[in-house]
């Protein structure tokens, strides 16, 4: 398994309590499950009975299902996704998070 230094740092957030990011842990099991394909950190922009209270900063580990409804929340404008990436075998490859079409075409009309 490969750890990249942002999640031994991370790690050590966690381990000293000091981690503002609410959710899954950085190396939790879950990540290493078989059904695992994504990590999602995202800010909450509204409340959500599921996820938590609007300004919380979540990491989710999520199955393909999990993963589709959390892309939702984001064209709706309900969390702002900061970091994702895909998991293959407990391993993090990072990937550009998706950009909202709104702001998108605000830049290109500038």
């Amino acid at each position: 398994m490969e750890v990249s230094i942002y999640e031994l740092l991370a790690a050590a957030r966690e381990s000293a309590k000091s981690d503002y990011i609410k959710g899954d842990s950085i190396l939790c099991e879950k990540r290493f499950h078989p059904d695992t394909h994504y990590m999602v950190e995202m800010e909450l922009l509204e409340n959500d009975n599921r996820l938590g209270e609007k300004g919380n900063y979540i990491r989710k580990f999520l199955s393909e299902p999990e993963y589709l409804p959390i892309l939702q929340k984001q064209e709706k404008h309900l969390i702002k996704i900061k970091r994702q990436a895909i998991v293959q075998k407990g391993n993090l490859r990072y990937i550009p998070p998706p950009d909202r079409p709104n702001r998108r075409r605000e830049r290109d009309l500038l």
